[in-house]
């Protein structure tokens, strides 16, 4: 039987099967799909009990399975969509004679290109365009980030395209360091994304005295770090 565990902002379904044991169990399938194991008496309670404690674990199996999933290839035609700061905007592909770029307008992504058949030239339209609102972007939110702290040096801001990480902080350069990728989620996940690099710069690692820090700028730091987690996994 399939039931929906909600945590916070957040829910994902399971499948429920009770059978004669004693003891629950929840386990994550390669298809990233949720079984929990329960006795035929367990109370809801229970579950959702046991799922709480283990939700990040949860997150974590899914996040891993996600990395093997074929994902189906874009071709960069009308009608496919793209995700820009938290939503996804469908794609309009027109022909233009010059001024080839691309605009989001009227809820819509358009491109504007020489090439209409070409999907690796289109490929790269996009991506020129996602590299430019990220440099505007992320300057803006940085500024705004820096004024919850009260630092004298004020830090740089690269940004780089990064496979395992969201973001880092380079104490040798004095420089925030951004995923481009980030620029497809929501501003409070960009801004929660900075603010924990911004602790780096007190706070090298990530002990108490950081997460201290990291939760007196941002309460709300965990719900965003699980929030922008289920992104990644297209939820």
């Amino acid at each position: 039987m399939n039931h929906v565990f909600q945590y916070g902002n957040i829910s994902f379904h399971y499948k429920l099967i009770r059978e004669e044991r004693k003891t629950l169990s929840v386990t994550v399938l390669p298809t990233q799909k949720i079984i929990v194991k329960a006795p035929l008496q367990a109370p809801d309670d229970r579950i959702h009990a046991l799922l709480s404690r283990k939700f990040r674990w949860v997150l974590k199996q899914q996040r891993y399975f996600h990395q093997f999933k074929v994902e189906p290839q874009k071709e960069f035609v009308s009608g496919e969509t793209f995700r820009y700061r938290g939503r996804s905007y469908k794609l309009l592909v027109r022909r233009t004679g010059q001024n080839e770029h691309v605009k989001l307008q009227h809820g819509t992504l358009t491109m504007f290109t020489t090439q209409l058949g070409d999907a690796s030239y289109k490929r790269r339209l996009l991506e020129d365009w996602y590299i430019l609102k990220a440099h505007e972007v992320f300057s803006e939110r940085l500024q705004v980030c820096l004024e919850m702290f009260e630092y004298v040096n004020k830090p740089g801001l690269m940004i780089r395209q990064m496979t395992r990480r969201w973001g880092s902080y380079s104490h040798k350069t004095k420089r925030v360091i951004l995923n481009r990728e980030l620029i497809k989620a929501a501003t409070r996940h960009i801004d929660y994304v900075i603010i924990h690099e911004l602790c780096h710069i007190k706070h090298r690692k990530h002990n108490r005295a950081f997460y201290d820090l990291l939760a007196s700028k941002l309460h709300q730091w965990q719900q965003l770090k699980t929030e922008l987690e289920l992104s990644i996994l297209g939820k």
